[in-house]
């Protein structure tokens, strides 16, 4: 349970550390901060799946366990994915929440 608790926090943080840090940046450069923040946390969804599975090679491996019949790995495993992508995702909403934008 620790692991996915992690795992989702991990995700969540890249999307919006990246985020508010992009936007920082673009208003450093004369750029429209929000716009940016916007644009990043969609870009970054994908990197913070990866990040917070700790590389894509993994879980492939894990799922391969499936034709030596060891299925709890491979289940442990699509669970990861799938907390990976929720943290990703909520921290996509929560962007878009504190900058306002509606899609």
């Amino acid at each position: 349970m620790a692991q996915f608790v992690l795992t989702f926090f991990v995700a969540f943080g890249i999307v919006l550390g990246g985020s508010l840090s992009g936007g920082l940046g673009s208003f450093l450069t004369a750029k429209p901060p929000l716009l940016s923040m916007d644009q990043l946390a969609d870009q970054l969804k994908i990197w913070g799946i990866v990040g917070a599975l700790g590389g894509t090679f993994d879980s492939f491996l894990q799922i391969e366990k499936i034709l030596v019949g060891n299925f709890s790995p491979v289940v442990k495993q699509l669970v990861m994915i799938i907390v990976a992508f929720w943290g990703a995702h909520i921290g996509t909403i929560c962007v878009q929440w504190l900058i306002q934008v509606r899609s």
